[in-house]
């Protein structure tokens, strides 16, 4: 039975594999709009935002996002990792979702510079965070307590996406 059990689940190389690559190419993705020294007319636009006192400093977030990308790998390995069942496909199905949000929530925000739709897009993306660690606790409850971190920051910055969106009086669009 344990031989059968062993056969249903993904080698240990290619899952790391598909986790750090699935997680490190949302970063890849969503970082390509960020206010960075790449992208000096972003930055200037969002430095000029009206943002709320409780607005993290940049070393925040420097330090936050690889911390919460190293959990989110580190939960879909783990998912991976375990035996095929209905309730890890549900759990990897957030899991893809949290990437695709993560991806495209910073083009949303400073692409086309609309905090109202980033901050709908971080409810959402907030939803989904919770959904997979839910989903992951049927699991297994290291990749459910490695889903944690999204689901504070992605709570937080829904709040800060709004008031800044209000702040600032910007379309939804």
């Amino acid at each position: 039975m344990a031989a059968a059990i062993e056969k249903t689940r993904m080698a240990p190389r290619l899952a790391a594999g598909l986790a750090i690559g699935t997680v490190t190419a949302a970063l890849l993705l969503g970082g390509r709009a960020s206010p960075s020294p790449n992208n000096p007319r972003t930055k200037r636009w969002y430095d000029r935002l009206r943002k709320p006192g409780f607005t993290p400093p940049a070393p925040v977030f420097a330090l936050a996002w690889p911390t919460i990308q190293a959990a989110q790998a580190y939960s879909g390995y783990t998912l991976l990792r375990a035996p095929s069942s209905p309730e890890r496909t549900t759990a990897l199905v957030f899991w893809g979702a949290n990437q695709i949000g993560v991806a495209g929530w910073s083009e949303v925000f400073f692409g086309f510079r609309a905090p109202g739709w980033a901050a709908i897009g971080s409810a959402a993306l907030g939803g989904s965070a919770v959904g997979h660690v839910a989903a992951a606790r049927q699991v297994d409850t290291r990749a459910a307590v490695a889903g944690l971190p999204l689901a504070a920051w992605v709570g937080f910055a829904t709040l800060l996406a709004e008031e800044v969106w209000r702040r600032n009086d910007t379309p939804a669009t």
